[in-house]
């Protein structure tokens, strides 16, 4: 399933050689396998985003890996030096292995 999400440059001017700001968010819920549906009364199945990894030009720079304790449409704010102009990408992976990805470009001045 495809969600909602963003990645962005937070500098607005930068060249090669500077260490910039990157910000990703997802709209995603999470459920820690503990609450139960309000209607069903069942325990609502874990659900939540395990995996977010940052590529720029095909590389990965950064990879983590989340718990069920990360909130809510999670926020992450990255580093990441310039080296070139290019493409970052920020995937993110759920408890059940969809996979969202968004992009931003990268055009140092």
């Amino acid at each position: 399933m495809t969600r909602r999400g963003m990645v962005k440059v937070l500098e607005s001017q930068y060249k090669v050689g500077d260490v910039v700001t990157l910000k990703a968010a997802i709209i995603h819920p999470m459920d820690s396998g503990f609450t139960k549906d309000r209607h069903s009364g069942k325990i609502k199945p874990k659900f939540y985003v395990k995996t977010v990894e940052f590529l720029f030009n095909g590389k990965l720079f950064c990879s983590l890996n989340l718990e069920i304790s990360t909130s809510t449409n999670p926020k992450f704010k990255v580093p990441m030096k310039i080296i070139e102009a290019g493409t970052v990408v920020v995937r993110f992976v759920n408890s059940k292995e969809e996979v969202t990805e968004k992009s931003a470009k990268i055009t140092p001045v």
